[in-house]
């Protein structure tokens, strides 16, 4: 490091430099300055970044999680502004830790600054009517490569997180919406226990602005065990599917809850109604004790606060 610290303050950019900065990253991953004397010295030499970017490519192996060595990568691309590497490596990288959050990030900001979204409107086409196309396909093969990760692993809250990114960051428009939706009930009619799916499933109709009882007949078969009545057009339920799922419930006591909050307490009209669905809400949250006992208090509380609903009802002059 006194060497290091010798060369800096004489501002020397040299293949010395280079080389002894590759040998101390070598041994500390996570060392910021040299990382950054060394990226600066890089592009002050016009040195070959693609040999930049295939030591990146052993180091990355072994130090998935380290944010300095990330950045490094990210400086090197954009001075090469060629990502013609970035998504298989990336993939490779997936492969060691389908979870890793520097990955992904790194991922999406590829996507992001070199096929910019929206990538489906007009006004972008009419801004690169030669890039678009490829920035097409690719934002519609991350949605194939998503769906690549979630055969392998249905839990894996990464993939559906890009996948959730891809559709509605894109700006694909369209039936996008309706065929993610049709993809979460896939994936919940094999799985119904699987928290990523619902998560997906909510996350979709929050962005849509739809209450979550807008897919409860769809719900209700998963959450009393009546695979036989799935409505017409939705997707048939697995003889593998542990049944009854208790994320199920869990989805029809907060879209009950949903609903009487969006009714008014002050129709004389909708008190009936509201009460009925806090009352559903506050039953379905209590059964869920059975379920998973441990936040048994957890579910009480939400029983309290969909019956809190009722107290906002004005009493009579």
């Amino acid at each position: 490091m006194d060497m290091f610290r010798a060369l800096v303050a004489k501002q020397e950019k040299s293949q010395r430099t280079l080389d002894l900065t590759k040998e101390i990253i070598q041994m500390n991953p996570g060392h910021y300055t040299v990382w950054k004397y060394r990226a600066d010295t890089l592009l002050q030499m016009q040195a070959n970044l693609s040999e930049e970017l295939d030591l990146l490519d052993q180091l990355v192996k072994h130090h998935l999680k380290s944010y300095q060595v990330w950045q490094h990568r990210r400086t090197i691309v954009l001075a090469l502004n060629d990502p013609s590497r970035e998504l298989d490596f990336t993939a490779k990288a997936l492969a060691l830790d389908a979870k890793n959050y520097h990955t992904w990030a790194y991922r999406q900001w590829v996507l992001m600054h070199f096929w910019p979204a929206p990538a489906y409107t007009a006004a972008a086409t009419a801004q690169s009517e030669t890039r678009l196309p490829a920035a097409r396909e690719i934002w519609d093969g991350e949605i194939a490569y998503a769906d690549k990760l979630l055969q392998e692993d249905l839990r894996n809250n990464s993939a559906w997180n890009h996948r959730f990114f891809v559709a509605f960051e894109s700006g694909m428009g369209g039936d996008c919406a309706e065929r993610e939706i049709r993809y979460a009930k896939e994936k919940l009619a094999i799985s119904p226990n699987n928290p990523s799916a619902w998560n997906y499933l909510r996350g979709i109709l929050k962005r849509l602005r739809r209450p979550l009882s807008t897919y409860s007949e769809f719900v209700k078969p998963l959450a009393l065990n009546t695979p036989e009545s799935v409505p017409a057009g939705d997707p048939p339920i697995s003889e593998r599917a542990e049944l009854p799922a208790w994320l199920a419930i869990e989805y029809l006591a907060d879209a009950a809850a949903q609903d009487a909050a969006a009714l008014s307490a002050e129709d004389a009209e909708t008190r009936p109604r509201r009460a009925e669905k806090v009352k559903e809400a506050a039953d379905l949250f209590r059964s869920l004790e059975e379920f998973d006992p441990i936040r048994r208090f957890y579910y009480e509380f939400c029983a309290k606060r969909a019956e809190s609903l009722l107290q906002a009802v004005p009493t009579a002059a």
